[in-house]
């Protein structure tokens, strides 16, 4: 399972349901210094960023950010933070 979240308030509300599975997420850049960021570190989630910072109010933008991510995971249950 893999979690593609754009924003603090995304990453906050589906923190726990990501240590819990142990999931894979993808982040924006901008929320590597957050403190959920650091507890899924700490509980030993697969955490990766983006290469840009992606607009999770962009169609097109949300479009290429889902993209990337399946280009580098095999897994396709992917849940994408919508707003």
């Amino acid at each position: 399972m893999i979690f593609l979240i754009f924003t603090a308030e995304g990453l906050a509300e589906a923190a726990s349901e990501i240590q819990a599975e142990q999931a894979t997420v993808w982040l924006n850049p901008d929320l590597k210094n957050t403190n959920d960021y650091a507890k899924l570190v700490e509980s030993g989630c697969d955490c990766f960023f983006l290469s840009e910072q992606a607009d999770p109010t962009n169609e097109r933008s949300v479009i290429h950010a889902l993209s990337q991510v399946e280009k580098h995971s095999h897994d396709t249950e992917i849940y994408v933070e919508y707003l």
